[in-house]
């Protein structure tokens, strides 16, 4: 059965993700067949890494002895390599398809002609920024993964994470886009909101690389906060303090000086108003107040 004894895997995608996963997976007893690559130089790199295998750009035969299949390529080839091993026949019953996308659910790795294979999907991803293969080796069985796929591919997840030590949970399709968009809001939208505040320190006469090497404590610490006392209680500020007199400053400011970025400022304040309740540091009266300054055109 395929969630017992030591199971057989090929990696397609032989990039810093890829690497580092196998890397792990091999030290905790699964047999690493080789790499599948567009580069045939980092699909030979992660054989080197791993001291053995196959290292090729073809499809060949060999995957058809795999267990598992992990596509760690970018999103956006996944569904078209699934659709390749279908098309050469080199998923096997009671095989696994894996991929790691945050976005893309284990539904892409289906193929209309292969519908009878009973056959696993699964949609296992790392919630973490991986930029190298020895990196990569360290943070993920630090990591937090999701598991979504159908009920064989989420036997075979949970085996996977379990063998690393890692955190998981199962969650649904219909769950994926919220989870990533949660991911990037974390991620992509900390270097706007950074990038923002160097904006408008550059408005008032401080350089972008001064005020970067100012404010990253200040982002620190409050990052710290929060991982200490959750979010919700590491409010601090003129918003949690009920200050409506210098959150009409910075809208004045903005108004004045960058008019095109007020508009996100109001968003980010009404949003943090609303924690600042929860956080029962401000009454219902500023509450409103504050709602009332921070809608105004």
């Amino acid at each position: 059965m395929l969630i017992l004894g030591k199971q057989q895997v090929v990696i397609i995608g032989a990039g810093a993700v890829g690497q580092s996963f196998a890397y792990l997976l091999a030290e905790n007893d699964y047999s690493i067949l080789g790499f599948v690559s567009r580069s045939l130089s980092s699909a030979q790199a992660g054989v080197e890494l791993l001291g053995g295998g196959i290292a090729t750009t073809e499809y060949d035969d060999f995957i058809k002895e795999a267990d598992l299949i992990l596509i760690t390529t970018p999103d956006q080839v996944i569904e078209g390599v699934a659709q390749k091993l279908f098309a050469n026949q080199l998923v096997n019953k009671g095989s696994c398809l894996i991929h790691f996308s945050g976005a893309q659910t284990a539904d892409i790795l289906t193929s209309a002609a292969e519908a009878s294979l009973d056959y696993g999907r699964l949609s296992l991803h790392p919630l973490q920024s991986i930029a190298d293969i020895e990196a990569g080796i360290k943070k993920l069985p630090e990591s937090f993964f999701t598991i979504e796929g159908n009920d064989l591919g989420r036997k075979v997840g949970q085996n996977i994470i379990q063998s690393l030590g890692a955190d998981y949970e199962v969650i649904s399709a219909e769950a994926k886009p919220l989870y990533h968009a949660a991911a990037c809001v974390t991620s992509n939208y900390l270097v706007a909101i950074m990038d923002l505040a160097l904006k408008m320190n550059e408005k008032v006469g401080i350089s972008r690389e001064q005020a970067l090497k100012a404010l990253m404590p200040l982002a620190e610490g409050t990052l710290a906060n929060i991982k200490k006392m959750g979010s919700t209680e590491a409010l601090t500020g003129p918003i949690s303090r009920g200050d409506i007199e210098i959150i009409e400053s910075h809208l004045e400011s903005f108004k004045e000086l960058l008019p095109e970025e007020r508009e996100l400022y109001q968003v980010l304040g009404t949003y943090t108003t609303e924690i600042a309740q929860q956080k029962s540091s401000i009454n219902q009266q500023e509450f409103l107040a504050l709602q009332r300054i921070l809608k105004e055109e």
